[in-house]
């Protein structure tokens, strides 16, 4: 498809041009940005200082190519306070400002290989590029309910959702003294949530085209993790203001067939929940139609900080400096720790993108993985939306293949991934990390990723997440699809027991007891309704049932408690439990459970004569395991003719003609037994 972007590549490269002449560009250049922290140790008190701890900050700036140089430091400012109150304390706690000392550049690599000559920055560069630095200092922190951490960069460019030439402001915060509800100070230690390197910091993105990208992070210490938009900052507690995105004006979507786009007419103000032009289509385009409308849709995902949209406007042959198709999104990152039952903020990081909308002409972006499961009779539950959910059973093997493809059928895919830093992810499997998730056909049109997941219930309720990016191989530009896969822990019985004989779909509503006549036999069938094989291998589980009433009543002797189908001839109400325990997992972490109950009826005669010669004259139920019992009897039209709260067998059908009746028994466990009998004299 690469021939498609001729076109494109000429309109780019004019873009380009102008970005590279514009004189504005060189004092326009901080692009976005993040601030991150780690603990490093904690400092003693002395004599004139109380104890405190020592962090290291790292900020990291991306900034346009075509602009000045990089700051070879910035600026650390920590201070005592909310982000909206340390504006103004000036706590004796507050340090002085600390120098961040800036690393080795990395320049972006967006254009393909055979275009590897334009992954550079330079200062008047034809081709639009970006450069991220690292900035890293240390800083001594005493306690305190809030600490606002702080980096300012001057001169953002003009950007399209809130205009430009403002100062760029990172922020972080690190809650270290916390007030637990017991009414005490509790002191803690805390890294930041840190950003995958995989996250692409000035992301192109194709208009007209869905796209996913994503600001999640990994969690060092292991707190639970909350993320959301926000708008980004231009000084302490003070936000940037939004501007409103173009309202009613067509949009051209193809020319053959013709095809316009019509966005609302009303104006939509921008906002850090929609900060790009983006929409859904109604309808679609046909020879009769050239019209789509459309409804404004930014999904944001803020279990895991991934977004989907659909940039839908491109500005083509404006320069640079004008930031037409650049967009400013901000999402930010708040940890809660565990403590004592309850959850407390520990801290925040905020991460400012900038996203550049571009014409890929015929390129199209690659797709959204889908995940298949591989194992057959596993519980696994997919969803794959804008995240891909793997929500797998613990105590049961399963496979997923989580397949990349690329609507350009000849472009070649190239798949990398983060690994979860939580140690427990490798347990997921057999406590190897690289082993539960590999690729197979990575840099081809096709690969593969197969995720292998067995865990245990220690892992029940947690969740997993693996970064996944996309990327093809089109140039100039390559085209990017990030992806978060999310992997989630659940626990639950799906153990069922059935009668012989059946094989009701596991999972759906079966019946958990059963009457039957006193002295007949019942075949019971237990069923682990995980997967029977793995590969070739079949998986064992063993059985173990036990019951209500003594052996000598349940009919359940030494062998019939080890096998998976049991016949018994119980001689009271049972209720039967099994256990099922699958091989491959901790002796007895992993046991599910059933029963199923059996209820007795007495054996009820179908006729009987009452003609006074002293046999069968009388209506008799016979062997019942509960004596009290209410009889009811009804004629052939539904009337009743009999009820007997506690039946003696003392009905004799007099003063009734000769025929069919009907009897509904009701004994004292609430049990119901209903049938026919037929006088006879």
């Amino acid at each position: 498809m690469k021939h498609l972007l001729r076109a494109s590549l000429l309109l780019f490269s004019a873009w380009c041009l102008a970005l590279a002449g514009v004189q504005q560009a060189y004092a326009s250049h901080a692009q976005g940005g993040q601030l991150t922290y780690e603990f490093l140790r904690v400092v003693p008190a002395t004599a004139t200082a109380p104890e405190k701890q020592r962090y290291r900050v790292t900020a990291r700036y991306f900034r346009d190519c075509s602009g000045i140089t990089a700051e070879t430091s910035l600026t650390l400012n920590c201070r005592v306070g909310t982000p909206a109150t340390s504006c103004t304390v000036n706590d004796p706690r507050n340090p002085a400002p600390v120098t961040l000392v800036r690393g080795t550049p990395s320049i972006g690599t967006p254009y393909c290989n055979s275009q590897a000559s334009l992954n550079v920055c330079v200062s008047g560069s034809q081709n639009p590029n970006y450069e991220v630095a690292s900035y890293v200092g240390e800083v001594e922190l005493e306690y305190a309910p809030e600490w606002t951490m702080s980096v300012e960069i001057s001169a953002r460019p003009s950007i399209e959702n809130i205009g430009g030439n403002t100062t760029l402001r990172f922020e972080a915060t690190l809650n270290n003294q916390i007030a637990l509800a017991s009414g005490t100070q509790s002191r803690q230690q805390n890294n930041s949530p840190q950003y995958s390197n995989l996250d692409t910091p000035v992301p192109f993105v194709c208009v007209n085209q869905r796209t996913s990208l994503t600001f999640s992070t990994f969690e060092p210490d292991g707190d639970s993790l909350v993320y959301n938009l926000d708008r980004p900052l231009e000084g302490c507690n003070n936000f940037s203001t939004y501007i409103n995105s173009p309202s009613g004006t067509p949009i051209v979507l193809s020319t053959n067939p013709p095809c316009i786009f019509q966005p609302p007419t009303a104006t939509i103000p921008y906002s850090a929940t929609y900060p790009i032009s983006s929409y859904n289509t109604n309808g679609v385009c046909s020879p009769t139609n050239a019209l789509v409308t459309g409804t404004p849709y930014f999904n944001f995902d803020p279990s895991s900080g991934g977004f989907t949209f659909t940039p839908s406007i491109f500005y083509p042959g404006t320069p640079s400096s004008a930031g037409r198709n650049k967009y400013a999104v901000v999402g930010k990152v708040t940890e809660f720790r565990l403590i004592n039952g309850r959850y407390y903020k520990v801290g925040s990081v905020r991460r400012d993108m900038l996203v550049i909308v571009i014409d890929c002409g015929g390129n199209t972006v690659p797709s959204a993985p889908i995940a298949q499961p591989v194992t057959a009779g596993n519980n696994t539950q997919i969803v794959n939306t804008d995240s891909t959910i793997v929500t797998a059973q613990a105590c049961e093997y399963t496979e997923v293949n989580v397949n990349f493809r690329d609507p350009n059928p000849g472009d070649q895919l190239t798949v990398t991934y983060a690994l979860p830093t939580d140690p427990y992810y490798a347990d997921l499997f057999d406590g190897t990390a690289a082993n539960v998730f590999t690729l197979t056909n990575n840099g081809q049109t096709a690969p593969v990723g197969r995720l292998r997941l067995r865990p245990d219930p220690l892992l029940t309720n947690k969740t997993f997440r693996i970064q996944v990016r996309v990327e093809d191989n089109a140039c100039p530009i390559k085209a990017v699809q990030n992806r978060i896969i999310v992997i989630r822990v659940t626990r639950r019985s799906v153990a069922d027991v059935t009668i012989g004989g059946t094989n009701p779909a596991p999972g759906t509503a079966i019946k958990r007891d059963s009457l039957i006549t006193i002295g007949d036999a019942i075949d019971l069938v237990a069923r682990a309704n995980r997967p029977a094989v793995i590969g070739t291998s079949p998986v064992t589980y063993t059985y173990t049932w036990r019951a209500s009433t003594p052996d000598d009543i349940s009919d359940l002797d030494a062998t019939k408690k080890t096998q998976q189908s049991i016949t018994v001839t119980p001689k009271q109400n049972t209720r039967y439990f099994v256990s099922i325990a699958p091989s491959g997992f901790r002796a007895g972490a992993c046991v599910d459970t059933a029963s199923f109950v059996i209820r007795l009826a007495p054996k009820v005669p179908n006729v009987f004569t009452p003609n006074g010669d002293g046999k069968n004259d009388f209506f008799v139920i016979k062997e019942s395991s509960q004596p009290s019992r209410r009889l009811e009897v009804f004629n052939r039209w539904g009337r009743k003719i009999g009820d007997w709260a506690d039946y003696k067998n003392d009905w004799d059908g007099k003063g009734q003609a000769d025929g069919v009746y009907y009897y509904q028994i009701t004994l004292a466990d609430g049990t119901r037994q209903k049938g026919w009998v037929e006088i006879m004299r």
